[in-house]
């Protein structure tokens, strides 16, 4: 994620780069796996001691319409957030350390035509996320210090 370009896009659409949204941007930036709202919030508060649960999930909301973040899904459910470089990305989640890497590579033109005559759906939009082991969980190594990756 970067920052510099969420805070653009935030003064672009009218929005303010409050302290506390800064916080959430940087805590985001700064992840190196999906966080959920607790950890932005721990996290966070080392640079704004007043951010609250509540001015994070309505940070994380806003951000999320406004594609600066997406949402992680896991086996318990979507409750992790990761920063995001682009418009249209998809993500790759480790399955051992939790490592979260972005890949823009989307070539599903022919499942989404499929889908529609099938369910007669029209298909205005899709989410792809997979899950694996990184090469660091293959080997046994260390995970290295990671960062969402673009």
């Amino acid at each position: 994620m970067d920052v510099k370009l969420a805070t653009e896009e935030l003064r672009a659409r009218g929005f303010r780069l409050t302290r506390q949204r800064e916080a959430v941007l940087a805590t985001l930036s700064g992840a190196e796996r999906g966080l959920d709202p607790a950890e932005i919030l721990e996290r966070g508060r080392a640079q704004c001691p007043e951010l609250g649960l509540a001015t994070v999930y309505r940070a994380l909301d806003l951000f999320s319409e406004l594609g600066i973040l997406r949402r992680i899904h896991a086996d318990k459910g979507c409750t992790a957030v990761a920063g995001t470089a682009r418009k249209h990305g998809h993500y790759v989640v480790c399955t051992g350390c939790g490592r979260v890497m972005e890949f823009s590579t989307c070539d599903v033109h022919a499942l989404e035509a499929a889908a529609a005559r099938e369910t007669g759906f029209t298909i205005s939009a899709h989410f792809l996320e997979l899950s694996g082991m990184c090469a660091d969980c293959q080997t046994g190594a260390e995970p290295q210090a990671t960062r969402v990756r673009t």
